[in-house]
């Protein structure tokens, strides 16, 4: 059981040949979370304002149709209390990350997810108890 960061989701849907080698390789099912669903679809509503209606159809589309075939975990009590855990942990070593980041690995780790794909390493690395896949 892996969850695909919103890099790692941006990269595949553009067609990211190192992704795409990365999740071939792997058995299982993988996951996406609710927080990458937001910052997915932050990025498709400036594309539609910055770039063309025609663009944020094409994406959106085939955002649709790969989130439809995906296991989506919430955002819930138990993961926000997990991810204002994370939190503090964090803060307390002067390391503050995008809360967005904080509120994945809260729902990850409260699942009992402990693999994550991204090109985030930088902060995914800073919690010990999830392993890194990048590509």
């Amino acid at each position: 059981m892996i969850v695909l960061d919103t890099t790692a989701c941006i990269d595949y849907l553009n067609g990211n040949e190192n992704i795409w080698n990365l999740i071939s390789k792997i058995e299982g099912l993988f996951y996406i979370t609710s927080i990458t669903i937001y910052e997915i679809n932050i990025g498709l509503e400036r594309t539609k304002i910055k770039i063309s209606e025609k663009r944020y159809n094409e994406l959106n589309k085939r955002w649709l149709e790969f989130i439809s075939g995906i296991e989506v975990l919430p955002l819930n009590i138990k993961e926000a209390l997990e991810a204002a855990r994370i939190y503090n942990r964090l803060e307390s070593k002067g390391k503050i990350i995008d809360d967005n980041d904080i509120l994945i690995m809260g729902i990850m780790l409260s699942n009992g997810f402990r693999k994550i794909i991204t090109r985030n390493v930088k902060h995914f690395k800073l919690i010990k108890e999830i392993e890194v896949l990048t590509y």
